[in-house]
């Protein structure tokens, strides 16, 4: 277990593999966005960040409700995950009810599109620096 800085700083370095049975998410997601993940080849995802519940054996996705959601739709049977400390049970409680997981309107117009704009800028400033050499 991490905490949360950690988790979302390095994930790679406190990833584990979890059982998808003993995960539970929000489904309050982009569904079209999900099925398009399952194209992707799963260890290309980033670990998705989940919080343990404070007496059981059970995670809820606080980060990467996507990419659970695709991994679960291809039968995967882990996934990588970064578990971050909870020690009085509210975080889970919270996450498990999708208190911090935007709508899949959001996800949709908003997260998305963005995601897209970064990639092309990305693209965009590395093909100039290339060009200027």
């Amino acid at each position: 277990m991490t905490d949360l800085i950690r988790a979302y700083a390095t994930p790679d370095k406190y990833a584990v593999d979890l059982p998808i049975e003993k995960i539970v998410c929000d489904e309050n997601i982009d569904d079209d966005y999900a099925q398009k993940l399952t194209e992707v080849d799963a260890s290309k995802f980033t670990p998705i960040i989940v919080i343990k519940h404070p007496k059981r054996e059970l995670y809820a996705v606080l980060d990467g409700h996507h990419r659970f959601k695709a991994a679960r739709l291809r039968g995967l049977k882990t996934i990588k995950a970064v578990v971050v400390d909870d020690y009085v049970g509210l975080g889970f409680e919270l996450t498990r009810q999708g208190v911090f997981q935007p709508t899949a309107e959001f996800t949709r117009y908003v997260r998305i599109p963005l995601k897209s704009l970064i990639l092309y800028m990305q693209g965009f400033l590395f093909d100039t620096e290339k060009n200027d050499e």
